[in-house]
């Protein structure tokens, strides 16, 4: 599970504060919310295929066990090795899927400046990120805007420091690291 701590978020002065980091308003040129969903469908497929191939490769290791050319002791063996070793994938390939499938959906705040799209946020709460964007773009539009102070639950999610392609209809997308 993703480590998650309260952080302030306000606007002063016309500088967007997140935690220790400052983006000056003027700067901004967008403020997006993009949705992390862990890839559950995939998580299935691999499985699945793990799953038939370990079950291929038990079925081939029983039948060179129940062969005539291994002795009673070796084929009690083989029978035994088989069946711990892919008991012992099943289990870590069926732990492997539990992890992908109770894992959240996070809501990131995407900040783009000058530079490239950076993820400064993930919550799972949407509306809350989705009320931020709006404060953002209020604040922006308004110079006389009297700005705003937050506490917010942050998650640190593996794709934190990712930043996003959010230009274009249909186009978010992870990209890569800045780091």
């Amino acid at each position: 599970m993703a480590r998650r701590k309260v952080i302030t978020v306000r606007v002063s002065k016309r500088v967007l504060w997140i935690g220790a980091e400052a983006y000056p308003l003027q700067n901004i040129a967008r403020a997006t919310t993009v949705r992390i969903k862990p890839p559950r469908a995939r998580a299935v497929g691999r499985f699945l295929k793990y799953v038939l191939i370990t079950a291929l490769l038990a079925v081939g290791g029983l039948a060179v066990a129940r062969s005539g050319e291994v002795t009673d002791s070796d084929r009690e063996l083989i029978t035994q090795g088989v069946t711990v070793t892919a008991s012992v994938l099943g289990a870590a390939f069926l732990l492997q899927l539990i992890v992908v499938l109770v894992t959240r959906t996070y809501y990131a705040l995407v900040i783009e400046t000058s530079g490239n799209p950076r993820t400064v946020l993930a919550s799972v709460d949407r509306n809350e990120v989705h009320e931020l964007v709006r404060d953002i773009m209020r604040a922006i539009d308004d110079p006389a805007f009297p700005g705003f102070v937050k506490q917010m639950t942050t998650y640190n999610i593996g794709s934190m420091r990712d930043f996003y392609n959010a230009s274009g209809a249909g186009s978010v997308g992870r990209m890569g690291s800045d780091r």
